[in-house]
């Protein structure tokens, strides 16, 4: 600590309490430092992780667009299918009756002759 140098005892304890309050105010700067730092650090990882996180977002975004299509596709097919289908369905109905129609004519003539 420092002399009084002629000066009166308050002077010094004031003296006292300015430099241990300059040290204090020292140690709080570099113990704030020293956390910025670590904060800066953890922010920077943070970032690389946002950072790699928004990269898998957008490939499970593209895979997601991707198996829609392929889903759109398939649906469509599926509907073509069954447009299909109710055609084959309605064809054979109408063959069925034709062939009901020609087995009737048989059997009314096979009954005239």
């Amino acid at each position: 600590m420092t002399t009084s140098n002629g000066q009166p005892p308050e002077f010094s304890f004031r003296l006292d309490r300015i430099e241990a309050i300059v040290a204090a105010n020292s140690e709080q700067i570099t113990a704030n430092t020293t956390a910025i730092t670590r904060l800066e650090a953890n922010q920077a990882a943070l970032s690389e992780r946002v950072n790699i996180m928004a990269e898998r977002v957008d490939t499970v975004s593209e895979s997601v667009n991707q198996v829609s299509r392929i889903a759109l596709a398939i649906l469509q097919r599926v509907d073509s299918t069954q447009t299909e289908i109710r055609d084959l369905q309605t064809d054979m109905r109408g063959l069925q009756l034709e062939n009901r129609r020609i087995l009737d004519i048989l059997q009314q003539r096979r009954g005239d002759g």
